[in-house]
C-alpha cells in the first residue's frame, strides 16, 4: 500500500479549481512573451508535451461522479489517495515497499473480515473488534448494508416505545422489571374491566376519567417500557444476538445483557451492557442509517490515516458531526473534568476531512453508499480534503503531557470517585505556538492483586535470599490465594521520552501477576489459558499499540543509556476502564486513539523500523482447587479420583511486537494532578483480612486484563500516585 500523505505537506490556497492534470498542457505565464495574433506569436515555441503517467492513473471522485483521472505520483494537495481496498490497514501494520510487514499484519486483515483462521465467520464476541483499534473491511460494511432480510426485520418492529424508557436497565435490574411487569398485567385485567363496563373503544380513553386516570397513567407507563424492552429484544434477535425463537418477554437477564453488549460493540457504544441513554437511541433508530453510520465511521480512520491527522476537536470545542450526525460515544469526544477548551487548540480537522471525502465518493445516504461501494470496491481514488494546517511536516516538533487528574494515597483500597480523570494532550509548534492537537481520556494506576516474588537462589556466591513468611514466621506458598496482597501500582511523574512504538505488541506478565488473572474458567472447575491478555491482538493487555516511557541518558563514552520503570501509553483490553477505571501504572487509551496517534507519530516524526522484535518469554501458570468441604457425620467417604486435579498451563511470548523507534524520540511529561490525600507518596502494601474461599470460578480478573469476551466486569476506580521511580533496565515489561 502506498502513502501519499507528503502530498499534503505542500500546502496550498483553499481553492476549489482543480490542479491542472498531468495530460492536460498549461500555457506559459511568461510577460515577455509576444500576445497571441501578434507579429511575434509565430515565434512561440509549442508548449511541452505532458509527462506520460509511469505509475498509475487514479480517479478522480466529486459528488459521486468520476472527473477524469490522475497519475497517482502526481498526487498534490488538496487532493490526496483514498485506499478503498477490503485488504486495508492503517500505516502502523501496511506493507513496506520492501515487501515486509508486522507479523500481525495478516491476522489484522483477518479480524477485519470477521474470519477465523479457517475462513469462517468468527463469532460475535471475537469479531466484533471495532471498539478495540481494528478497522472493520469494507466489505463487512457492504455486507450489512445489502442484507436486506435483516433490514427487513428490523423494519417490523415498532421501535416507538423504546425513547419511552427513562432509566439505564442492566441485568440488576431484573428483579425491578419483573415486579413492573406484574403490576402492568394486574393494572391492565383491571382497567380493561373498566373499559368493558363504560364501553369505550381502548384503554386510552380512560385517560380523561377521573376514577381512572391514576391507573391508567401508571399503567401506561409500565406498558410503555414493557413494549420497549421488547422491542429492543426483536431488534437484537434480527441481528442474531438472541435466538431468533426465543421469546420476547422485556425482561432483563444475563442473556439479554451480553446480547446489548454486542450490539453497542458493533454501533461503537461502550460495551458496558447497560441499556443507557445512548445505547436506546440507537436502538431506536432504522438499522440502514445504524449502518451508514458504521461505513462513516470506517471512512474516518481511512481519512485520518491518509490525510495523516490527529487533531479530533477533543482539545477545543469538541468533535463536530459528520453529515448532521456524531459518531462517538459522549465519553470518547471529552475528558471528565476537562471541559474547557485549551488555548491555542486545534479545530477538529478529521470530521471535516471525513465529510469532504464523504460527499466527494457519493456517500450521502445508506443507498447512494452502497451503490458507491460496489462501483469502486478495492480501488484507489483521489479525493479533495481540506488543505492541512500550516504546521504539518514530515517531521514536527511535538511533545506530550499526562495529567493525572484526582489522586488519592489511601492507605487501602478505598472507592474514590474522580472530577477530572487522567487526560493526554499533544502538543505541536505552529511557528513559535503551542497548539493542543487533542485531549484523550486516559487511565494513571491503582490498587492491584500481586504475589510475592520467588526467591532468588544463591548465584556468584551470593547467599540464596530467604523463602517468604508470614507474620507469624511460618513459610508461604506464593502460589496460594493466602499470599496475595493489594499493591498500589504507581505512574510515574515526571519527563520521559516517546521512542519505541510497537505494532501489536504483547503482554509479558511480571511473576507478581497472580496466576488466576491469567487464567480464564470454563465451567466445571475447567480453565485454560487467557491467550488474548499475552496478546498479539484487539484484546491483549496493551491492546493494538505500546509506545513505551523511556529515560535516555548520556554515557561517558558517548552511549546511550536508556531506562524505563515498566510504563507505557497503550490501548486497552478493557473500554470501559479508559473511562472510569484505573490501571496498573501505565497510561491506557481507546484503541482506536492508540492506533491514531501511533499513526500520526509515523507519518510526523522521523524514525527507523526495526522490525519484529523476538522474546522469549515461558511461564507456567498453577489452578488449584480449593480444598475439600470436612464431610458431614453419615456423609459417604468421597472418592479422591473424583476430586478436581491442579492444572497446569505453559505460556509462551514469541515476540514483543513490530518496533519503529522515534528519531529523536517525543517528550513526554507526566504531572502530579491533584493529590487530594495528606499522604503525598503510595502507600505501602495493604494485606486484606481472610475470608472464605470464594467457589470455584468466582475469580475476577483485574481490569489490566478484563477477559476479551465481555466488558461487564466491574473495575475499581483510579487510584493515582506521584513517587520518583527506580530506574530499570529497557528490558524490563511494561505494565498495563
Amino acid at each position: 500500500m502506498r502513502w501519499l500523505v507528503f502530498a499534503l505537506l505542500l500546502g496550498c490556497g483553499n481553492s476549489s479549481t482543480e490542479p491542472a492534470s498531468p495530460s492536460t498542457s498549461a500555457e506559459p505565464n511568461n510577460p515577455a512573451a509576444p500576445a497571441k495574433g501578434s507579429a511575434g506569436a509565430s515565434a512561440v515555441a509549442p508548449a511541452t508535451p505532458p509527462k506520460p503517467c509511469t505509475t498509475k492513473q487514479l480517479p478522480r471522485l466529486e459528488a459521486g461522479a468520476e472527473k477524469g483521472q490522475v497519475c497517482d505520483a502526481d498526487v498534490a494537495s488538496p487532493l490526496v489517495v483514498l485506499d478503498l481496498a477490503d485488504a486495508w490497514t492503517p500505516a502502523l501494520f501496511a506493507q513496506r515497499p520492501d515487501g515486509s510487514a508486522p507479523e500481525f499484519r495478516e491476522n489484522y486483515l483477518r479480524i477485519a473480515s470477521e474470519l477465523d483462521g479457517k475462513g469462517k465467520l468468527l463469532p460475535p464476541h471475537d469479531a466484533l473488534a471495532e471498539l478495540y483499534g481494528v478497522v472493520p473491511s469494507l466489505a463487512i460494511v457492504r455486507a450489512r448494508l445489502a442484507d436486506e432480510k435483516r433490514h427487513a426485520c428490523h423494519a417490523a418492529i415498532d421501535s416507538s416505545t423504546i425513547t419511552t424508557i427513562d432509566k439505564a436497565y442492566t441485568q440488576a435490574d431484573r428483579a425491578e422489571v419483573m415486579r413492573g411487569h406484574e403490576t402492568r398485567a394486574a393494572l391492565q385485567k383491571q382497567l380493561e374491566r373498566e373499559r368493558d363496563k363504560r364501553k369505550v373503544a381502548d384503554l386510552a380513553a380512560l385517560a380523561d376519567v377521573p376514577e381512572t386516570k391514576a391507573s391508567y397513567e401508571k399503567w401506561k407507563k409500565l406498558d410503555d417500557r414493557y413494549r420497549g424492552l421488547v422491542a429492543i429484544q426483536k431488534h437484537l434477535a434480527c441481528e442474531g444476538y438472541l435466538p431468533a425463537k426465543r421469546a420476547a418477554d422485556g425482561n432483563m437477564s444475563w442473556e439479554i445483557g451480553t446480547a446489548v453488549e454486542l450490539f453497542q460493540r458493533r454501533n461503537f457504544l461502550m460495551p458496558n451492557a447497560t441499556l443507557d441513554a445512548e445505547t436506546r437511541a440507537a436502538f431506536a433508530l432504522d438499522s440502514r442509517e445504524l449502518d451508514f453510520r458504521f461505513a462513516l465511521r470506517v471512512l474516518r480512520e481511512r481519512v485520518a490515516d491518509a490525510a495523516g491527522l490527529v487533531e479530533d476537536g477533543t482539545a477545543g470545542e469538541g468533535p463536530v458531526a459528520i453529515l448532521g450526525r456524531m459518531l462517538d460515544p459522549a465519553d470518547m469526544r471529552r475528558v471528565r473534568g476537562y471541559d474547557k477548551p485549551l488555548p491555542n487548540a486545534a479545530p477538529d480537522l478529521i470530521s471535516p476531512a471525513t465529510e469532504a471525502a464523504a460527499k466527494a465518493l457519493g456517500w450521502t445516504d445508506p443507498a447512494a453508499t452502497l451503490a458507491s461501494m460496489k462501483a469502486h470496491a478495492d480501488q484507489k481514488v483521489v479525493v479533495q480534503l481540506p488543505p492541512p494546517p500550516a504546521y504539518h511536516a514530515a517531521h514536527m516538533a511535538l511533545e506530550a503531557e499526562i495529567d493525572r487528574g484526582d489522586v488519592w494515597y489511601d492507605m487501602k483500597p478505598t472507592w474514590r470517585a474522580a472530577v477530572h480523570r487522567p487526560n493526554l494532550v499533544l502538543y505541536a509548534d505552529d511557528h513559535g505556538t503551542r497548539r493542543a492537537l487533542m485531549r484523550w481520556p486516559t487511565t494513571i494506576g491503582g490498587w492491584a492483586d500481586q504475589r510475592p516474588e520467588a526467591p532468588k537462589p544463591a548465584k556468584d556466591g551470593k547467599e540464596p535470599e530467604p523463602a517468604p513468611v508470614d507474620e507469624d514466621g511460618e513459610p508461604i506458598d506464593i502460589d496460594s490465594e493466602d499470599a496475595i496482597t493489594r499493591q498500589w501500582k504507581e505512574s510515574d511523574v515526571g519527563e520521559r521520552v516517546w521512542r519505541d512504538i510497537y505494532a501489536a505488541p504483547t503482554w509479558m506478565p511480571p511473576m507478581t501477576t497472580p496466576d488466576r488473572e491469567l487464567l480464564v474458567h470454563q465451567g466445571s472447575h475447567k480453565y485454560a489459558l487467557k491467550k488474548s491478555s499475552f496478546g498479539p491482538g484487539p484484546h491483549a493487555a496493551f491492546g493494538m499499540v505500546l509506545i513505551q516511557h523511556q529515560i535516555i541518558e548520556k554515557k561517558k563514552d558517548g552511549k546511550e543509556s536508556v531506562w524505563d520503570n515498566g510504563i507505557g501509553t497503550h490501548g486497552a483490553a478493557s473500554v470501559t476502564s479508559v473511562v472510569t477505571g484505573s490501571s496498573h501504572g501505565c497510561h491506557r487509551m481507546f484503541n482506536q486513539y492508540a492506533v491514531r496517534l501511533g499513526d500520526f507519530l509515523l507519518k510526523h516524526r522521523e524514525h527507523v523500523v526495526k522490525g519484529q522484535m523476538p522474546t522469549g518469554y515461558t511461564r507456567t501458570l498453577t489452578w488449584k482447587p480449593p480444598p475439600p468441604p470436612e464431610p458431614k457425620e453419615g456423609d459417604p467417604p468421597v472418592d479422591p479420583e473424583k476430586l478436581p486435579k491442579t492444572q497446569t498451563f505453559t505460556a509462551k511470548v514469541k515476540t514483543r511486537g513490530y518496533l519503529y523507534q522515534l528519531n529523536p524520540p517525543v517528550k513526554v511529561n507526566v504531572l502530579p494532578g491533584n493529590i487530594l490525600t495528606s499522604r503525598t507518596t503510595p502507600p505501602p502494601p495493604y494485606k486484606p483480612e481472610k475470608k472464605k474461599r470464594k467457589k470455584d470460578g468466582e475469580d475476577k480478573a483485574a481490569d489490566a486484563t478484563a477477559p476479551a469476551k465481555s466488558e461487564t466486569a466491574k473495575t475499581e476506580t483510579a487510584k493515582p500516585s506521584k513517587a520518583k521511580s527506580s530506574k530499570k533496565s529497557t528490558t524490563a515489561q511494561a505494565t498495563p
